[in-house]
């Protein structure tokens, strides 16, 4: 759907010498703080990208015509954009707070994140589908790019943590405690 192009990698029976690793002992969970700031990153891509759907669609809803009448004035559109516009500023508000709590060395909760990311996918991705069904075909196409929104705010919906892991995330804050998912 993105246009990209993946390759797999497999290393066998492959030997690092300890001066070629990169993360010592505890890196690994450091590391893994960084997707905490990558979330930030993803989310305000998506949200982006579902405020600009939003947008085209906004303004196609003000000039285009049915029956004689804007789109806009068409109730079942206008709840659709009422809709919509609560997604978005929820998000970013969301968004916000992860970014604004932040701790001393720059790295956001990782409860915070997963809000966030969860929250700005979603929105972009719900408001880029529906900005795309007010555009009808015009969306659909190539020559809009509302359909590219759609695309990219679904693939990051699994990158940089799918939604269900991050509900695995927040249920632990939540909770107070660590699910093993393995077992």
């Amino acid at each position: 759907m993105s246009g990209e192009e993946w390759s797999e990698l497999v290393f066998e029976d492959c030997r690092i010498p300890a001066e070629n690793v990169l993360l010592g002992p505890g890196g690994f969970k450091k590391q893994i703080s960084g997707f905490n700031v990558e979330r930030i990153g993803n989310s305000a891509r998506a949200l982006a990208l579902g405020r600009y759907a939003y947008e085209e669609a906004r303004e196609h809803a003000l000039v285009r015509e049915q029956f004689g009448k804007a789109l806009c004035e068409f109730q079942g559109l206008q709840w659709k954009f009422a809709d919509m516009a609560v997604k978005l500023d929820s998000a970013q508000l969301l968004l916000y707070r992860a970014a604004t709590n932040a701790d001393e060395g720059g790295i956001p909760s990782a409860y915070d994140t997963s809000v966030a990311k969860l929250a700005c996918n979603t929105a972009g991705f719900e408001c880029a589908n529906e900005s795309l069904q007010v555009l009808g075909g015009l969306g659909y196409s190539t020559d809009s790019l509302v359909e590219y929104c759609l695309r990219r705010t679904r693939g990051w919906m699994i990158a940089g943590g799918s939604l269900e892991m991050l509900r695995n995330r927040i249920a632990e804050t939540v909770f107070d405690r660590r699910f093993d998912q393995r077992r």
